[in-house]
């Protein structure tokens, strides 16, 4: 059994990562979800997390996009992967009429 601390962030506004968190005991680490309301706060949950030693990789919310991801993985300084939800054009269409 590998220890391996997953971190995923999702952004909606008005979410405090000090509240919106969850940690689930996996099998193979730790995950935990973190609500956050814009990217400033991402990042410093994020480099955070990876200084604590409770993020191995980190995965983020669609709505963070490609320069979000990046941002994100600056604030780390490279010191685990991160990506981000995508989805196929035709579901990215379906998803952009939920949110507006």
């Amino acid at each position: 059994m590998s220890d391996v601390p997953y971190l995923y962030i999702f952004m909606t506004t008005g979410c405090d990562p000090a509240v919106h968190r969850t940690v689930l005991d996996t099998p193979e680490g730790a995950a935990t979800t973190v609500g956050v309301s814009d990217l400033a706060q991402a990042c410093e949950v994020a480099r955070s997390a990876v200084d604590e030693g409770a993020a191995s990789f980190i995965e983020l919310c669609g709505a963070f996009e490609e320069a979000g991801c990046r941002a994100v993985m600056a604030a780390v300084d490279g010191r685990v992967p991160v990506g981000y939800v995508t989805y196929f054009p035709e579901e990215k269409v379906r998803v952009d009429a939920l949110f507006g």
